[in-house]
Parts: structure tokens; C-alpha cells; sequence
């Protein structure tokens, strides 16, 4: 018996293993592919449209040497980590309260949803004008981007918690302060998690929105530097660290998720 249970650990071992080499290889061959794809597509098309990859590549080069994409990349990513911080703590608290208490839902909700259909860009005036044209305004863009999957995925997965979870913690007269953290918090660590990869583009999104439109430094900044004076090779550059950036941090909260709420992993998280 103890046998067999080896056997099938093993098996179910050499299993996942398999599933992570063949993802690894299918991503690397897929990117692969594309920068290919590029290279003989800038070959044939004039470089004020498509540079080749490699010129991209002696680009990048040439920007991590002399410091100038460091720089940009530090802050671009002090904007974009500081709003997603904020954007944690109040988009979870606002959805935990919004799902556990009917009254406080009735009373924020409609901020919530007009705000979340509103064009974010047309309060950037408007954040510009009360935050100045330097860090607070970017942060504040990337909050009001980035919040809102945060709530609305914390009150679904407040909603989701059931009975036989919190009759138990009612009976036993425990707080509202200890149901919260030892019953609805546990169970809604995935529902964050989820919110919060989509949060990761949309901050993304709002970063560069707010670097195009407020004082042009960071990433955004190299990006209509860049691009205004047709120089495609050094436009490239902070287009593929935003995408580096989003890829790594989107795959840093999968690995918190799993850390934290292990019990809720599935077969799709694991790409069986």
C-alpha cells in the first residue's frame, strides 16, 4: 500500500514537472517566434516605422549603460508599486465593508460603479490641477485604475461566504473584528488575488497615461521622447520593460496567491 501511494506521488511529481517544462518551452518558442517575426519585418519596412530587433536590442544596451533607463524604470515603478499598495488596503477594506454591511453597499455603490465606468483620463486635468504635474497625480491615476477590481472582486467573494462559515464564529460570540479576520479573510484571499492581477494592466495602464499627460518622466516619458522624434529602435525599449514589468509582477502575485491560499489551487492555475 505504502508502495503504490510512493509510486503515484512520484508519478504525480514527474507529472508536473513534465507540464512545467513543456509551458516553459512553448512560451520561450512563442517569443521566439515573435522577435523573429520583428527582425525580418524591420527588415523590409523603412526604420522610421520598424526598427529591426536587433537595433532595439543595441538600444536597450545603450540606455541600461548610460543609466537613462534605470532611472526611468525606478521611477515608473515607484508610481505604479506605491498606487497598487494603496490601491490593496482600500480596494479590499471598501469591498470588504461594501459586502459585509447592506447599508454601507447602498450608500458607496453608486461612486463605485459611475467612477469605475468613467474615462479615467478625463479627471487627469482635474488631478493635475489639485496634485501638481509630478508623483501625485500619476499615483493618483493608477489608484483610481487599479481599485476597482479590488472591490468589486473582495464583495464577491465577501458575498460568497457562507453560513456554515460564520454561524459557527456567531455562536461562539465572536467579535465582528475576528470574523472578519479569522473567517471572511481566509476565504476571500483568492477573490483579492484575482482582483489585483487585473489591477496589476490596469495600473500599467494608468501609468503611462499619467507619465504622457503630466510631466513626461519615466518610462511613459522615454516612450513620447521617443516617439515624437521617429526613433522606433529607442521607442521599443520602454514598451517591452512595461511589458516585462506587468508580465513579472502579474507572475509574482500567482506566486503570492499560491502561497497564501494554497487549498485554492486548480488545474487551469497549474496548466494541466
Amino acid at each position: 500500500m505504502t508502495t503504490s501511494l510512493a509510486h503515484a506521488a512520484a508519478r504525480e511529481a514527474a507529472a508536473r514537472r513534465y507540464v512545467k517544462r513543456r509551458n516553459l518551452a512553448i512560451r520561450t518558442g512563442s517569443i521566439a517566434l515573435l522577435f523573429l517575426a520583428w527582425e525580418i519585418g524591420g527588415m523590409f519596412t523603412p526604420r522610421i516605422f520598424l526598427a529591426p530587433f536587433h537595433d532595439t536590442v543595441l538600444a536597450f544596451w545603450k540606455l541600461t549603460k548610460d543609466g537613462t533607463l534605470l532611472t526611468a524604470t525606478a521611477n515608473s515603478l515607484s508610481v505604479l508599486l506605491a498606487g497598487l499598495a494603496i490601491s490593496v488596503v482600500f480596494g479590499a477594506l471598501l469591498g470588504l465593508l461594501m459586502g459585509r454591511y447592506l447599508r454601507f453597499n447602498w450608500m458607496i455603490g453608486p461612486y463605485v460603479n459611475g467612477l469605475y465606468a468613467t474615462p479615467t483620463v478625463a479627471l487627469l486635468p482635474v488631478l493635475s490641477l489639485w496634485l501638481g504635474l509630478y508623483a501625485g497625480p500619476k499615483i493618483a491615476i493608477v489608484v483610481l485604475l487599479a481599485i476597482f477590481p479590488i472591490i468589486k472582486n473582495t464583495y464577491a467573494g465577501v458575498i460568497t461566504v457562507g453560513q456554515e462559515l460564520l454561524e459557527p464564529a456567531v455562536s461562539m460570540r465572536a467579535s465582528e473584528f475576528q470574523i472578519a479576520r479569522l473567517v471572511i479573510a481566509p476565504a476571500i484571499i483568492p477573490f483579492v488575488m484575482a482582483g489585483l492581477r487585473l489591477s496589476v494592466g490596469r495600473g500599467i495602464v494608468g501609468l503611462v497615461v499619467g507619465e504622457f499627460f503630466t510631466a513626461q518622466t519615466g518610462l511613459g516619458g522615454l516612450l513620447v521622447r521617443y516617439a515624437s522624434s521617429f526613433r522606433t529602435a529607442e521607442m521599443f525599449v520602454p514598451i517591452i520593460v512595461l511589458v516585462a514589468a506587468g508580465y513579472g509582477l502579474t507572475s509574482l502575485v500567482v506566486l503570492l496567491q499560491q502561497r497564501l491560499a494554497p487549498w485554492k489551487e486548480t488545474e487551469r492555475d497549474q496548466g494541466l
